[in-house]
């Protein structure tokens, strides 16, 4: 029996959930299902990090009132068999991360990734060839959800959900991420999804660096003629994609329900390369793909780029 048809039963043993990235997602996330009775959590992040929780557990603001006791290490060094390995790091950073993991992998191991942007999978499976876990075992999906890092050991989550690709929800290890404080869904359209976050990220990370402000500024009204080329130029690309959309400024400033910093922000305020390039930079590629100008999204990428080469 191929690994391919194994994860369709139960795993073979106590299955265990290892997050690989201690940034405030992946933190979070941590936190919730080392809460859940009976399942066990590993998260794999920076030094600093991983010794503060070790020490005194993690601290998750507006979630739980005591820190949470879960097991911490700076990076993965024990196989992988029947375990979820859910994968919250950058997007810049994946493929490094998944070359170094490779080795530990195997044909038993769900890999969950979530990141922001287009092109995940793709990048993904190039980075995994080789190695045990077979491609039907990838799966993608969705974060909604405001966190923010404060310090090693502390993060805060403002609520959200995560929505997962159908294939994943078929497989057992979707019910080890059920009953959480953070809400795991089955997403009814993947494509759409994926679509609509990545609009809304590339009209809030971006603007949010160039004003220096949290998400509530950003989604003042007087902003919307900065959000709608844009957006007309995302609509246009996701079309041509065989993703019709119609999301204005006002759907924009909706879907911003807490005041807390885009990632793109408190990466640049921490001197860290944005995701701009899998953001913007992956509406201007669909764009030329099919013969689409996006000059508005061209002009953002350039804008972050040039004042991250300022920043250092």
């Amino acid at each position: 029996m191929d690994g391919a048809e194994r994860i369709d039963r139960a795993p073979a043993r106590q299955p265990r959930i290892v997050i690989l990235g201690g940034g405030a997602i992946g933190s979070v996330l941590a936190a919730a299902v080392a809460r859940k009775e009976g399942q066990q959590a590993i998260l794999i992040g920076r030094r600093d990090h991983v010794r503060a929780i070790n020490g005194n557990g993690l601290t998750v603001d507006g979630m739980f009132a005591a820190p949470v006791s879960l097991e911490a290490r700076e990076q993965v060094d024990f196989p992988l068999d029947d375990a979820l390995l859910i994968v919250t790091v950058k997007a810049g950073g994946l493929e490094a991360a998944l070359t170094d993991v490779g080795p530990f992998l195997r044909s038993t191991t769900a890999v969950l990734l979530l990141q922001n942007g287009l092109g995940i999978r793709d990048l993904a499976l190039e980075a995994l060839q080789g190695t045990a876990v077979p491609a039907s075992h990838i799966f993608i999906g969705i974060v909604a959800m405001g966190v923010t890092f404060i310090a090693p050991g502390e993060v805060r989550c403002f609520g959200g959900n995560i929505r997962v690709e159908p294939a994943f929800a078929a497989t057992p290890f979707f019910d080890l991420l059920s009953d959480l404080p953070v809400k795991v869904e089955k997403s009814r359209d993947i494509a759409r999804d994926l679509w609509t976050k990545l609009l809304v990220n590339a009209v809030i990370n971006p603007l949010s660096v160039l004003l220096q402000g949290h998400n509530r500024l950003v989604a003042e009204a007087r902003f919307d003629p900065l959000k709608e080329p844009i957006l007309a130029e995302g609509c246009a690309v996701a079309a041509a994609e065989g993703v019709p959309l119609t999301i204005d400024a006002a759907f924009v400033n909706r879907f911003v329900t807490s005041d807390n910093i885009t990632s793109m922000l408190q990466d640049f305020r921490r001197g860290r390369p944005s995701e701009i390039g899998f953001i913007n930079g992956a509406i201007v590629a669909a764009g030329k793909k099919h013969g689409i100008s996006t000059p508005v999204n061209e002009y953002l990428v350039a804008m972050i780029r040039a004042l991250e080469a300022l920043r250092t």
